[in-house]
């Protein structure tokens, strides 16, 4: 059976409707959905999980940065990131004063320190809502930060 790993974003977690309905959905296509759930107090290398190579990931906002990591140790069919909190915000600029702000300066540099240039997903899809502003394979129209109806319909396209 096909396999997508959920991963939600920052002080969200699966339960949460739009995640719910994603999984409804993927199920209907015949996908076996495994949601991972993430500890923000902890750091996120701390929660690199293995995953099988014909699978798919999913990722949403910080929950994205979790799925670029995985990605980075372990081979998957497709790797989708949603609203994606842009990787040079970790390194450098008032973004990553900000992103300190929110996390931490321990869980900011434990991200910094462990990016890689290159993952090993063999595809990459990255999706932003047509309002945040950011270049994206795919631009939700409508949409800020969130996963609306409309964003979900694009991530099923991919499935």
């Amino acid at each position: 059976m096909k396999k997508i790993y959920i991963l939600p974003g920052y002080q969200e977690t699966t339960r949460r409707r739009p995640y719910q309905k994603l999984r409804k959905f993927a199920q209907t296509k015949g996908y076996e959905v495994v949601f991972k759930n993430i500890d923000w107090k902890q750091n996120l290398t701390e929660q690199i999980f293995e995953i099988e190579k014909d699978s798919i990931i999913f990722g949403f906002s910080l929950g994205a940065i979790l799925a670029r990591l995985v990605a980075q140790d372990y081979s998957c069919q497709h790797l989708i990131l949603g609203s994606m909190t842009v990787l040079k915000d970790f390194k450098q600029g008032e973004n990553r004063e900000a992103l300190i702000d929110l996390l931490g300066v321990k869980f900011v540099d434990d991200v910094k320190n462990y990016l890689k240039p290159r993952h090993k997903a063999r595809k990459q899809t990255i999706i932003y809502g047509a309002k945040e502003g950011e270049k994206a394979d795919i631009l939700v129209k409508n949409t800020e930060h969130e996963i609306t109806d409309n964003y979900i319909k694009e991530i099923l396209k991919l499935l």
